[in-house]
């Protein structure tokens, strides 16, 4: 009785309607689908501003042991192809479309340097019939170390996936309702990040690999001669890496986003330092400063292809990394708290959403 596309937007306006927010987002669906308003307002965004009622409304909807539990089923060694490995997966998933989110699984079967490997990216999206997306990104996979030890990945990358979930879960009743309308928030978990040996251009990033070309070649909106790629429809890909351990220190690496996406990091970072209650004490983490490093990630093949990235990689990278101490012993919960509020507010301030 109904397409694809019809039963899309039938869910997402039963989703905001259970969650008590305008639903206008739909309604004006059809008028960004087929021109190129959307273009418009990509470019030219601006996200809001808070005022400190807002900002402490925002803080109030922390919650650590939220977030403990989501991390929780994460912290295992995980990698492609492990029984571990399914489990987490299907954890994501279900985690997200218990949030209300379209989740897509996207699997695909790539011939490796260990044999032929099946990998699952995860999509979520808030509602798919909006032109536009900020989105946020992580790997799921952990590097296989076997027979050596079990490589858990605490900071690499288990803790962005829970700082996702989070961000997801505290606004789950207010994403909806943000003013610009034509704009939605998206969440991908990216599959193979890791080398299964050496790091090089064909062992490694198998994910965001598949899904950039992907994209690159699919075309929204479809059939319509003034369609543009999939790829365009991310306002930005902000993806998180290495997260966890105590006292990151962050720096924009592109001057585009430095100036459009990044700079909301350092400004909500500065500001929820002033409102008590908001973060722990501990350092500045987000610098206002660019660093030219070019270091391979999922955002690369993204990056390539002309998609605004935000990478936020701690520099140094923690102490732990690829080794057996990279388990729940390197975290420091005050300082994934500390992030889990920063991308809350960040993400509630480039939807402008009304709070």
């Amino acid at each position: 009785m109904f397409g694809k596309s019809s039963l899309t937007m039938i869910l997402w306006l039963l989703v905001c309607f259970m969650l008590h927010v305008p639903a206008v987002a739909a309604t004006v669906h059809s008028s960004y689908l087929w021109h190129s308003q959307w273009l418009t307002n990509q470019a030219s965004h601006k996200p809001s501003f808070f005022n400190t009622n807002q900002i402490e409304r925002l803080c109030a909807l922390s919650n650590s042991s939220r977030l403990r539990n989501y991390l929780r089923p994460i912290l295992v060694s995980r990698p492609v192809g492990s029984d571990n490995h399914v489990r987490v997966q299907k954890y994501l998933r279900q985690s997200m479309e218990n949030l209300g989110y379209a989740v897509e699984a996207d699997p695909f079967t790539l011939k490796t340097n260990v044999g032929l490997k099946t990998f699952t990216n995860i999509i979520a999206t808030l509602n798919p019939a909006a032109p536009r997306r900020l989105t946020l990104a992580c790997h799921y996979d952990s590097k296989d170390f076997r027979p050596e030890f079990d490589f858990i990945g605490a900071t690499d990358s288990a803790v962005p996936c829970a700082l996702m979930l989070d961000v997801a879960d505290s606004l789950q009743h207010y994403a909806c309702n943000g003013s610009a309308k034509d704009l939605t928030l998206q969440f991908i978990f990216f599959d193979g990040e890791e080398a299964f040996k050496e790091w090089s251009s064909v062992d490694s990033l198998y994910g965001s690999q598949q899904l950039a070309a992907k994209w690159a070649q699919q075309r929204y909106p479809p059939y319509h001669p003034n369609a543009r790629r999939e790829l365009d429809r991310m306002d930005a890909l902000v993806l998180l890496d290495l997260m966890g351990a105590k006292n990151p220190n962050f720096f924009a690496h592109h001057q585009y986003t430095f100036l459009n996406v990044y700079r909301i990091l350092p400004e909500t970072e500065a500001q929820l330092k002033m409102v008590k209650g908001c973060l722990h004490q501990a350092a500045t983490m987000f610098h206002n400063q660019m660093v030219r490093a070019l270091i391979e990630d999922d955002h690369l093949p993204f990056l390539e292809r002309g998609v605004r990235v935000v990478h936020l990689i701690p520099l140094p990278f923690p102490t732990v990394w690829h080794t057996s101490k990279d388990d729940e012993s390197a975290l420091h919960y005050p300082t994934i708290e500390n992030l889990a509020t920063i991308f809350r507010v960040f993400t509630a301030r480039y939807l402008k959403i009304i709070i």
